[in-house]
């Protein structure tokens, strides 16, 4: 019986591999594996990991050089550039931290506020508030971009936008205290009292403890009992700055003390407070010239004369204190004295830019 042949081996079935495509499948595999890799190690060295450990820790100048050196190397190291930048910001060279964001991308928010902050450190304020605006254009309702901004819209006393910042923060959750605060601060500088004390009342109101209230507390009770006397509410005043008082010994705040009690004619507790204010600071004029307008009210020229002179010798141009000292020479009868106090008052009122008085400088405003 001759023998058959035996059948040939069946075709792989479509779709599935044969050993060729195995074996290419394989090497395809092995090869992205590897082109990986060549990616991963392109992109990381010892001194990229190093640098990043820097920068968790705030070493920041060691951060910076490793961050320099791995891109010595890998020009193309998007994270090396994202860690110098970040370095060069917080060590307030905002202008060389620029080239290197440009090459990161897009950053995130946490990398978007670095950046501003080190605008507003380095002063390049026009930047600092598009670089601002720019982050709240994404997240609207940041607090700390908005505060910030309101910092910087201060500096170049723009009342606008300052105003319509406040609006914002108080409608952002958390952000109220800072806005009423903000906007209290403006109508200070622009003499609306009564706007002024409705914002600072309603920022005690929500944040008692002024945890959030971003302006240095004495600068908030200052102008809320400047405020509140120049409203004719020297009580009110009287109870704030004594609880401000209770909290810090402050010869600014002494003094308007002082005046609240003046403003009331009770000239014992006014002349205690202004003593008080000049033991606190004894380089102080405001609390010599106020003692000697007590003195003047009690009719005690000679007195008022004593402390206005020494109020004048540690500011000699001052034209309230002149303005009284020369009172105090006519009422004690020295005519040619008060002639010639008044004479150097026109002086100094010629020699002036303007005879109005400016406004005080703008609030700094924590950032």
């Amino acid at each position: 019986m001759s023998r058959q042949p035996s059948p040939p081996p069946p075709l792989p079935a479509r779709g599935s591999p044969g050993p060729a495509r195995g074996r290419l499948a394989a090497s395809l595999a092995l090869l992205a594996g590897l082109l990986a890799f060549t990616a991963w190690v392109a992109t990381r060295s010892q001194a990229l990991e190093a640098a990043r450990g820097a920068y968790v820790r705030g070493d920041l100048v060691d951060a910076l050089r490793l961050a320099l050196d791995h891109l010595d190397r890998r020009p193309w190291s998007r994270e090396a550039a994202r860690l110098a930048a970040l370095s060069l910001s917080r060590l307030d060279f905002a202008e060389a931290a620029e080239p290197y964001y440009r090459r990161i991308g897009e950053l995130d928010l946490e990398d978007r506020q670095t950046r501003a902050y080190g605008l507003v450190r380095g002063n390049r304020r026009a930047d600092a508030i598009e670089a601002y605006e720019q982050i709240l254009e994404r997240w609207p309702n940041n607090v700390t971009a908005l505060r910030r901004l309101a910092a910087v819209q201060i500096s170049v006393n723009n009342t606008p936008q300052l105003l319509a910042l406040a609006d914002r923060l108080v409608k952002v959750p958390g952000g109220e205290a800072m806005g009423q605060t903000l906007r209290g601060a403006v109508a200070h500088m622009e003499g609306d009292r009564e706007i002024a004390v409705a914002a600072f009342d309603r920022v005690l109101a929500i944040d008692p403890d002024l945890k959030q209230m971003p302006l240095p507390h004495g600068a908030f009770w200052r102008y809320f009992a400047e405020d509140l006397l120049k409203s004719g509410r020297p009580e009110d005043a009287q109870r704030h700055l004594k609880r401000a008082l209770a909290e810090e010994s402050d010869a600014v705040l002494m003094t308007i003390l002082g005046r609240a009690y003046f403003q009331e004619g009770r000239l014992d507790e006014a002349e205690s407070c202004f003593k008080q204010a000049a033991e606190w600071d004894p380089t102080d004029v405001t609390s010599l010239y106020e003692l000697g307008k007590v003195e003047i009210t009690r009719k005690r020229f000679d007195a008022a004369r004593e402390h206005l002179e020494v109020a004048r010798r540690r500011a000699p141009g001052r034209m309230d204190v002149l303005h009284e000292l020369a009172a105090a020479h006519r009422l004690l009868g020295h005519r040619d004295e008060s002639e010639r106090l008044e004479g150097e008052i026109r002086e100094l009122r010629d020699r002036s830019t303007s005879a109005r008085k400016g406004k005080e400088p703008w609030p700094r405003y924590a950032l």
